[in-house]
């Protein structure tokens, strides 16, 4: 099992995100080798994680035309932007957890 961490800055999260954060969801909820998608927000920082089956499966969302282009428009939305990819993740591990550990702010 992969986790997929997207964590970002919020600069401007207006209606346009609102329906590609949505589009992005849906699509990726139908692709093979999805598993759960989980978001929050801790002050300005949004963090989202997608749990896949396999790291084919997750190379394969990332060449999904919808994925490409929000990866393309994040500057619209985000201050800046860190992804992170953690494999073998066993299904109890915390996300809040993972994710405390994967952003540090001094990287900035």
């Amino acid at each position: 099992m992969i986790k997929v961490f997207f964590i970002a800055k919020i600069k401007n999260l207006n209606e346009e995100y609102t329906e590609m954060s949505n589009k992005l969801r849906s699509a990726a909820q139908r692709m093979p080798g999805f598993i759960d998608i989980e978001s929050w927000d801790k002050d300005d920082v949004e963090v989202t994680v997608s749990t896949w089956r396999s790291k084919e499966d997750v190379e394969k969302w990332a060449k999904h035309p919808q994925h490409i282009e929000a990866k393309e428009r994040s500057n619209e939305w985000y201050d800046w932007v860190k992804g992170i990819h953690v494999d073998n993740v066993e299904p109890s591990t915390r996300l809040e957890k993972m994710a405390t550990l994967a952003y540090d702010p001094m990287t900035d």
